[in-house]
């Protein structure tokens, strides 16, 4: 069995954006349709948020996915960043990006040492 974490985890706000842009809906339509608030919602769409029973149960009522598929991507989101948490392997990786910038913005978004 593979112990490995993967090597990004997805939130499951990542379902939400791509329900909202398969639906046509704003952020601030899916709240209405939910009964959440719009930083609620924006909140979750960004990976700030977890979804809680709560939001599950908001979300179903608005876009009629089921409240166990929702808590079953947060459980499994949570579990994959203790597990990228808990593994201490340094990955190496060049890119040969020479935009400065695009370097620095990565190495604050997510944490990167860049060599510059």
């Amino acid at each position: 069995m593979n112990n490995t974490a993967p090597f990004i985890a997805t939130h499951p706000g990542e379902l939400v954006r791509d329900e909202m842009r398969e639906r046509g809906l704003t952020q601030k339509q899916l709240a209405a349709l939910a009964g959440l608030t719009p930083t609620m919602v924006s909140e979750v769409v960004r990976a700030r948020r977890s979804v809680t029973e709560e939001i599950a149960a908001s979300l179903e009522k608005a876009l009629g996915i089921p409240v166990v598929m929702w808590m079953n991507l947060q459980s499994q989101y949570d579990k994959d960043i203790a597990a990228q948490k808990s593994q201490h392997e340094d990955v190496v990786v060049t890119i040969p990006i020479s935009d400065r910038n695009l370097l620095r913005d990565l190495s604050r978004k997510y944490g990167w040492a860049c060599m510059l």
